[in-house]
């Protein structure tokens, strides 16, 4: 193992550096406006002010505190890709500037329209409030919003989750870990197993301090790659966003660089004050590496195979969240229809009386059809603890979806009774699963509908869930069909209000969704309409990212894996070469030669099969409601077990490999008089 070794090790930080830097700041510029130091919260009190007067009071204390207060709200018509930002205009001040030129959003994924706070009078003043500017600011906020007749509370941003760095890492610990190890080791099996560039040194009279100044230097690799690096990622800035927050960015890549390079530094200190402390004449003839330096080598191979099973299981579940659907297929399948966002916080949501006037107003839509219902559930099978996909439809739903019995005949919702379809070729007990479904989700229902359900059997087909995010697949194939005619007299308030608030509850189109919260009592209560599917496309976005970083993470971790493996046969070999030899030579089989590392190879697949299956057991379904049958990562947890399995066996051949031409090796050179 030569030097370049550690060379490596230091050009890996400032790469991973800028990958953590950019993922961390599109986070926070998809939550918000980079840069707020603080974040201040109004809920309605008992006698709150106009919006005009919180306007021109917040314009005031961002006029006499130098700061810039920011009220960000999503678009109704695209409330994940659209935003308006109402900002206090101050002279020489943030909001001063993005009122004139606009605001440069980080990621292309949000698109900011800037609007004077003036604008308030079109929005819901209760929420949050971004505060640029120093402690001060933030109280004098808190304080005029109190004074308004606001409940308010606040909330300082740390400088890391500011600037990104606290995303960054968020979501990519196994990355980091992967690389961080391999590193490490790298920079040990340079210094301390490799202890004559140390002796030749000290041969010259340098002390142990001026070596390790002097191996410092290798420090040169992060400066190379920087300077390398940052006019390609400065380009690559522009071409993405126009170098907007590129301050921000280089901060960022800094402060992680900074914290990533280390542990570098740590092991590459302490592995050469360890090579300086050996006996110099050993040293020089290429002292065999010490036991600790071979245990660690091996050691670290078991974390390394833990982080390669958990990322396996990351990819496994953001792949199938994105495949769960197609954008196409399911835009096809929504059409018009909308969604409504309900507005939780900062209302009374652990009121009854709250949810039963939301579900009132679901139920009100259901009856004169400008809403339909698609809800999907995990009921029990009526059998144990085993559970099914359950997906509970009205009218309206029939109406828009196609959805076929076993003859072909298509399935409506003409007849007053409740009926139950079990999909093509299940093996349910009708009785039983009709049994729990009445005694549990239908147990609202008037006594006569839950004596006479009907149904039969579905062709085989998939139906269109409506889905409101990635935890609920979009199209269903496995699932129970239960015909709801009249949701409203079946179901609780409590119950539809739910349903609308996940998303269950499904209007026709924007105009009838419009229309029936404008005439309601409760059109405060709603945020937005939503397009279906939009949240959906959202978290398959998000999906889509962390696929890119869970396939970065199962490459480098596989790779580290199998260099750790090497690295740890290297020094096992280098130490003990001759009594391998010896064995060898005398006849003694390949196998009993190299026991020991054999059972280490076991040991350590071992550990990393029972971690696989342990992850498997705690993914997969299993009918406490922990992992949802309707969860499209549940359902991969089959998948990622059977790859993670492929993925240990991946790195013990190779490893059985190079533990085989590393004993040829020995046998020829040991043979050949070499040392």
């Amino acid at each position: 193992m030569n030097i370049r070794s550690v060379t490596l090790a230091y050009v890996v930080p400032p790469l991973l550096a800028s990958v953590l830097g950019f993922i961390g700041l599109v986070q926070v510029s998809e939550a918000g406006l980079v840069g707020a130091s603080s974040v201040v919260t109004a809920a309605a009190g008992a006698d709150t002010a106009s919006n005009q007067r919180v306007a021109k009071s917040l314009e005031q204390v961002a006029e006499t505190e130098g700061a810039t207060i920011v009220r960000v709200v999503a678009d109704r018509a695209a409330p994940t890709t659209l935003r308006q930002a109402l900002v206090t205009g101050a002279p020489s001040s943030l909001g001063a500037g993005w009122l004139s030129d606009g605001y440069g959003d980080f990621t292309r994924s949000m698109s900011t329209t800037v609007l004077p706070m003036s604008d308030l009078d079109h929005f819901d003043p209760v929420g949050s409030y971004a505060v640029f500017g120093d402690d001060a600011a933030r109280r004098a906020v808190l304080d005029a919003l109190s004074g308004l007749g606001y409940d308010v509370s606040s909330e300082r941003v740390p400088f890391l989750r500011r600037i990104g760095v606290s995303d960054g890492f968020s979501g990519t610990s196994g990355l980091v870990g992967a690389l961080t190890l391999g590193c490490v080791t790298l920079c040990l099996m340079g210094t301390l197993g490799a202890p004559r560039r140390s002796a030749v040194r000290r041969l010259h009279g340098q002390s142990t301090a001026s070596i390790v100044v002097s191996e410092l230097a290798e420090v040169r690799g992060t400066l190379l790659a920087t300077v390398v690096g940052t006019p390609v990622v400065a380009f690559g800035l522009f071409l993405y966003n126009g170098l907007a927050s590129a301050a921000t960015f280089a901060t960022a890549v800094v402060v992680i660089g900074t914290a990533l390079l280390a542990p570098v530094i740590a092991a590459h200190t302490i592995g050469t004050v360890l090579a300086c402390r050996q006996p110099l004449a050993t040293a020089l003839r290429g002292a065999r590496p010490v036991g600790a330096l071979v245990l660690v080598a091996q050691v670290a191979r078991a974390p390394a195979l833990l982080l390669l099973v958990t990322a396996v299981f990351d990819l496994s579940g953001a792949v199938a969240t994105v495949r769960s659907g197609t954008a196409e297929r399911d835009l096809r399948a929504a059409g018009e229809t909308v969604q409504l966002w309900v507005t939780p916080d900062p209302r009374p949501i652990d009121s009854q009386q709250y949810w039963n006037r939301i579900g009132a107003f679901a139920g009100r839509a259901l009856e004169q059809r400008d809403a339909l219902l698609a809800a999907t559930v995990e009921v029990s099978s009526g059998q144990g603890k085993s559970t099914v996909p359950a997906l509970f439809v009205d009218a309206g739903y029939l109406g828009l979806q196609d959805v076929r019995t076993e003859d072909g005949s298509r399935i409506t919702a003409d007849d007053a009774d409740i009926s139950v379809w079990i999909p093509a070729d299940s093996r349910l007990d009708r009785r039983r699963l009709v049994a729990a479904l009445a005694d549990w989700q239908l147990r609202e229902a008037p006594a006569a509908a839950r004596e006479q359900i009907t149904g039969g059997r579905l062709a085989r087909q998939q139906v269109y869930s409506y889905p409101d995010d990635s935890s609920t697949r979009s199209w269903l194939a496995d699932a129970v069909i239960v015909v709801v005619p009249e949701p409203a007299e079946v179901f609780s308030a409590d119950q539809l209000g739910s349903w609308l608030s996940t998303g269950d509850v499904v209007f026709k189109n924007r105009t009838v969704a419009e229309r029936s919260i404008n005439t309601s009592d409760v059109r405060r209560e709603f945020s937005a309409v939503v397009a279906v599917g939009q949240v959906a496309a959202e978290q398959a976005r998000l999906a889509a990212t962390m696929t890119v970083i869970a396939t970065a993470t199962v490459v480098s971790t596989l790779i580290v894996s199998i260099m750790l493996g090497l690295l740890g046969t290297v020094a096992h070999r280098r130490r003990h070469g001759r009594a391998l030899f010896a064995k060898l030579a005398s006849g003694t089989s390949a196998v009993r030669a190299d026991a020991g590392l054999l059972f280490v190879e076991t040991a350590l697949v071992s550990i990393a099969v029972v971690a696989t299956v342990n992850s498997w057991w705690g993914a997969r379904p299993d009918g406490t409601g922990r992992s949802s049958v309707l969860d499209p990562v549940a359902q991969s947890a089959g998948t990622a077990g059977a790859l993670a399995l492929l993925a240990i066996a991946v790195v013990s051949a190779v490893n059985g490999a190079v533990l085989a031409a590393t004993a040829r090796n020995t046998l020829r050179d040991r043979g050949n008089g070499a040392r």
